[in-house]
């Protein structure tokens, strides 16, 4: 009598196939989506999991005291200093003391690579002898274990000194960010030794950051090739010669971006810098750097930013199949717009760096490149300010001549703002920007302006993941008829900052609890019904809304609020429902629908 074979064993059955596997994934997808199959894909994806923090040196001590206990476990830290004080002094010294105390546990001291091999091997077999005993799976492993410091960032106002107090305990960092608000002096040689894995640096500052001395050590035979792929510097002054020098070690950079360098330097004995574009690009074509994305820009007092890429025959010189761009502008002008002509519509990142605020006027070209660039997926313009009548599609900003409906005032309303349109970008994943009111508009409407704003986003950019928003401070904050719990809609969103100028404002908590739901307490029941009353104070707005809007297309000219692929940018890249739900952007009823939305949700759960 033969026994039957056994039957085929699926890649999936097998814990060392399966960490193969998942190694080629992102961690976007195993954070949000492997791990969360069963108990077996988070036991063997738990040591690729990055656990961020972000460490305020003004947290309370109880905060502190739940805290230090996880940093072994953090892969990612974000340090940040308010400013410089006893208080704070005393927090950083409780932080510097417990990397110290992991450093000499040992938790970091395998060699760079090694850790996630023995990781990985623990791992698989740890999963091996889940198999047969998977009952006691949660009580014998834990959630959390120890990684090694990745990625560290350090910003706000700290002395310069502390940067290099933590090196001893940054060895295993690949990413490393360094921001100040104030002038601060940096160190490359100190770094690039405290750090030899390290794959991508940004040093910045809002004032000035000079790269001080050295950037290799000076002895010959310490000079090595370094690993780094990215190197990024803000408002800097350096000396380009040595920035020549050091590229000769980064084999592999793949990205050099260079915004906004400074002239002069931050004491009186320090020359001034004469920086040549040309040249630097001559150096990186002769090294055979695989650079992917470049920039250049020098900062000058009276002339603002210069940008190399304005210049066509040296934007033409760079490479021409990079996909991220960034210019030192708050705006594209023409010529940046002609020059991105020349390029195939592959652009997938677009940055804009400017010292000063930029307003978009009617003429922007930038609007018309949102809605014509359908694979643009990171747009970071922390300095332009937005002109807000672009979003506004069916008129409902009102101006400071509302009254006023003569032909004449019509018509020189339009003269004055732009056509509205729709952008393009639908996967787009990150935002950053800022929004004014347009001049002449009435900022009494502010409700109505945020509600175009947040609805506008969340309904045009479903898949934001991150969004940072600089907004006018007559906005009433985060007050519901004002609509910001419209982004609600955003059911991708990780990260959110909001800038509200220099006003205070108060809030309450059932305008901001919608965040967390659904999420069963007294308290959110609570919140729950006062968001019930005061929608139910909207009764007569609502109906006015809806007459008001009536009266309005009456007297409008025939087609003026007829959106079509003819008149409206964009248009052709929406589908009938996108459609029907921009017809609503900057109404109370929207906001009414998303709240029913919400509450009702969190019910049913």
């Amino acid at each position: 009598m033969t026994l039957p074979s056994p039957l085929p064993t699926s890649p999936l059955d097998i814990p060392e196939l399966l960490s193969k596997i998942h190694s080629f994934l992102d961690n976007h997808t195993l954070q949000h989506s492997v791990i969360l199959v069963c108990r077996q894909w988070f036991l063997i994806n738990r040591h690729r999991i990055r656990r961020d923090l972000l460490w305020e040196c003004y947290f309370q001590n109880e905060c502190m005291e739940r805290v230090l206990p996880l940093l072994p476990f953090i892969g990612k830290v974000d340090l940040f200093f308010r400013s410089v004080n006893a208080e704070e002094n005393k927090a950083w010294k409780l932080f510097l003391g417990a990397l110290e105390g992991i450093h000499e546990q040992g938790q970091q001291q395998l060699p760079h690579g090694q850790v996630q091999q023995e990781q990985q091997k623990e791992h698989v077999d740890t999963v091996q002898d889940l198999v047969g005993n998977q009952s006691t799976a949660i009580t014998r492993h834990s959630l959390f274990e120890p990684t090694p410091l990745l990625e560290f960032s350090i910003s706000g106002i700290y002395p310069s000194t502390r940067l290099y107090d933590l090196m001893p305990f940054l060895s295993n960092v690949t990413r490393l960010r360094v921001e100040q608000r104030l002038n601060h002096h940096v160190y490359p040689d100190r770094i690039f030794r405290g750090c030899p894995h390290l794959l991508s640096l940004y040093v910045g500052s809002e004032s000035k950051v000079e790269m001080f001395r050295e950037w290799l050590p000076l002895s010959p035979d310490q000079q090595h090739p370094l690993p780094l792929q990215s190197l990024v510097l803000d408002n800097a002054y350096l000396k380009q010669a040595k920035l020549e020098e050091f590229l000769q070690f980064t084999p592999n950079l793949m990205e050099l971006q260079l915004s906004n360098l400074s002239i002069k330097g931050l004491t009186a004995i320090a020359e001034d810098s004469l920086y040549d574009c040309k040249r630097l690009i001559e150096c990186v074509k002769r090294l055979g750097l695989p650079l992917k994305t470049f920039h250049f820009s020098v900062y000058e007092q009276f002339r603002r930013s210069w940008d190399c890429l304005v210049d066509e025959e040296q934007f033409k010189s760079i490479s021409q199949d990079s996909r991220e761009w960034t210019f030192a502008t708050g705006d594209l002008s023409p010529q940046l717009m002609r020059n991105i002509g020349y390029l195939p519509n592959t652009i997938t990142t677009l940055n804009m760096v400017n010292r000063d605020t930029v307003f978009c006027d009617s003429t922007s070209k930038l609007h018309q490149f949102l809605c014509t660039s359908p694979q643009l997926l990171h747009l970071r313009i922390p300095k332009t300010a937005y002109h807000m009548s672009y979003l506004d599609l069916y008129h409902r900003i009102p101006s400071a001549l509302a009254g006023d409906r003569s032909r004449a005032a019509l018509e020189a309303e339009a003269a004055r703002n732009p056509d509205p349109g729709v952008w393009a970008c639908r996967r787009l994943q990150t935002l950053h920007i800022a929004f004014e009111i347009p001049r002449g508009q009435n900022s009494t409407f502010r409700e109505g302006h945020s509600r175009i704003v947040f609805g506008y986003i969340a309904k045009v950019c479903p898949e934001l993941r991150e969004l940072m928003m600089q907004v006018p401070n007559y906005w009433h904050g985060y007050e519901l008829a004002g609509g910001f719990c419209l982004l609600a809609g955003l059911k991708h969103l990780e990260r959110l900052r909001m800038g509200f100028g220099v006003s205070k404002h108060r809030t309450n908590l059932y305008d901001l609890d919608w965040m967390t739901l659904p999420r069963r307490t007294e308290h959110t029941e609570k919140n729950q019904e006062e968001r019930r009353k005061i929608v139910a104070q909207w009764r007569g707005p609502l109906l006015g809304e809806v007459n008001k809007d009536r009266k309005r297309m009456a007297k409008a000219h025939p087609g003026e609020f007829l959106r079509t692929e003819s008149n409206t940018l964009g248009w052709e890249y929406c589908d009938d429902v996108l459609r029907e739900e921009l017809y609503r952007v900057g109404m109370l009823l929207d906001v009414k629908m998303m709240l029913e939305r919400i509450d009702g949700s969190s019910e049913s759960d």
